[in-house]
């Protein structure tokens, strides 16, 4: 704004534009910056069809796309983190796992499902490395448990 419109308000209204074009319906690849159809990305895998650049794929995606479709069940979905140590270093664990668990929607690093690949029954498990960089708590350990188990 100029200093005079300042004083003197322009009589000249300029309408304000909305969004045309959905937030995430696009996503630019992290190697060659190209804007990509986000369908398509998912279509190719996360896989950039101009670069062949990998995209992250988070931990439940990878597993989900991993296994035959609808055959997943998770193993150890009610196991969650504590901090019986009352843990405390520059910020307290119990705020960082609350923020973890807030940004990646997920309650731990380590994802472990049943299901069948190629109508084979197996066990995977998956790091979902947004989650304090995947670190391995009680939680990690208790679920790979299971799912060896399993």
């Amino acid at each position: 704004m100029a200093w005079f419109e300042k004083i003197v308000p322009s009589r000249i209204k300029t309408e304000r534009r909305s969004r045309s074009v959905p937030e995430g319906l696009w996503i630019k690849c992290t190697a060659c910056d190209s804007p990509l159809y986000r369908a398509e990305l998912e279509r190719n895998l996360f896989v950039c069809p101009k670069c062949a650049n990998h995209m992250r794929i988070g931990a439940r995606d990878r597993l989900l796309r991993f296994l035959d479709p609808d055959t997943a069940k998770e193993i150890g979905e009610r196991v969650t983190p504590e901090d019986p140590l009352k843990f405390r270093d520059s910020k307290r664990y119990r705020d960082r796992l609350t923020a973890a668990q807030k940004s990646t929607g997920e309650k731990d690093a380590l994802i472990a499902m049943s299901g069948e690949l190629e109508a084979l029954p197996v066990v995977a498990c998956a790091f979902e490395f947004q989650f304090l960089g995947g670190s391995m708590g009680s939680v990690v350990g208790e679920r790979f448990r299971r799912a060896v188990d399993h």
